[in-house]
């Protein structure tokens, strides 16, 4: 094998090439262009370093994936990406400095990237390769990388696998409990850590949030996360939700629910708290004072609504926190699922699915609780 090599995968697939690194033991950059995108692989001595699809800028997809499984929210991301960008950092590296994200976190997230796009590689019939013999700059141990040819019999055999329950969760379904998780347990067979994976993803099943954003939130993979959600759903303690009950929980609307009077006056509340901020925005993008005159201005200026949204739906998330706490201190432990709130009377009816937004996730984690706000 020469210092580059370069090819079609119908003429040389992709596991004659992960033969050939893994043989060799090469260390350089593979790159594959292909069905869905532009991916790169690095290798040293033989062994995976790291895959990713490529983005824009360095590391960028990596930044995504940890928004995506919850360790980061976007709104950290964004704020992160100017300062990576004055400092030539990456946002993984710099959310570690500050203190946003553990080391041990990160090296999760990158050995699941990892695995997801070789996975999605492997599934590829199309595509062009291009291998260069370059130094690969990385901060790894070398004993904890797996070999080229390992990483390659895994994921064939995944492969093999994947045609034979893919078809029962598909990637856009949203799923909702049929049964509870004793019944599985009783009808299966499993170790302690495949139960403890199956409950961490019957757990993140609400009826609400698409098979995708499970895979996401589980940590565990699209493999492994689909193929528990199909034995779930196998074992009838799952089942998908028909088109018609998605439509109505998408129209659901909080305006258009009506209320009990002591829920109201929590609701009358909150949206007294909500006018207060309003004012405060509309007073301070006129540049006056909340108690005096208005000064002098240039004309043309204009109230940003956007800074209203923003309050509104700051407000909005923090009610949700307050209500998680309050359920905890209230019963001495983290609510089950976070409907639990609503029906409870913790929250008002419909604060968990505002009209147009996504609705909020919730998971319970070993170090607390995972709360992400709705995404639009």
């Amino acid at each position: 094998m020469g210092v580059a090599l370069r090819g079609n995968l119908e003429d040389f697939g992709i596991a004659d090439v992960f033969q050939l690194i893994g043989q060799q033991r090469k260390t350089g950059v593979l790159e594959f262009t292909g069905e869905t995108g532009h991916v790169q692989l690095r290798f040293d001595r033989g062994t995976v370093v790291s895959a990713s699809p490529v983005g824009e800028r360095a590391e960028e997809v990596l930044g995504e994936m940890l928004a995506r499984c919850g360790l980061l929210t976007r709104e950290q991301v964004d704020r992160l990406i100017p300062e990576c960008e004055a400092s030539a950092q990456t946002v993984p590296r710099l959310a570690v400095a500050r203190g946003l994200l553990g080391r041990e976190d990160l090296e999760r997230i990158e050995d699941l990237l990892t695995r997801e796009t070789f996975f999605e590689v492997l599934r590829w019939e199309s595509g062009a390769f291009d291998f260069r013999a370059v130094p690969v700059d990385h901060s790894r141990r070398i004993e904890s990388l797996l070999g080229a040819e390992q990483i390659l019999m895994d994921g064939l055999r995944m492969i093999d696998e994947w045609h034979s329950f893919s078809e029962l969760v598909p990637e856009g379904a949203v799923f909702q409990h049929s049964a509870g998780f004793e019944e599985y347990v009783a009808r299966m067979s499993l170790g302690e850590e495949q139960l403890e994976a199956a409950k961490r993803v019957y757990q993140l099943v609400d009826g609400r949030i698409s098979v995708r954003r499970i895979v996401d939130l589980s940590l565990l993979g699209t493999f492994d996360a689909v193929r528990l959600l199909a034995d779930l759903r196998r074992a009838q303690v799952v089942e998908p939700v028909d088109d018609e009950m998605l439509e109505r929980l998408k129209a659901r609307a909080p305006s258009a629910v009506v209320l009990e009077r002591g829920r109201a006056l929590g609701w009358i509340a909150g949206l007294l708290c909500v006018g207060v901020l309003a004012a405060a925005s509309f007073f301070a993008s006129r540049g006056m004072p909340l108690g005096g005159e208005e000064p002098a201005q240039p004309p043309g200026t204009a109230l940003r609504l956007e800074a209203l949204e923003s309050l509104r739906a700051a407000y909005a998330a923090r009610a949700v926190r307050h209500a998680v706490e309050t359920h905890r201190f209230a019963q001495g432990k983290w609510p089950e699922r976070i409907e639990e709130l609503e029906s409870r009377g913790t929250l008002a009816p419909g604060s968990l699915a505002e009209t147009g937004a996504r609705p909020y996730y919730y998971r319970q984690r070993e170090d607390g609780v995972l709360l992400l706000a709705p995404e639009r």
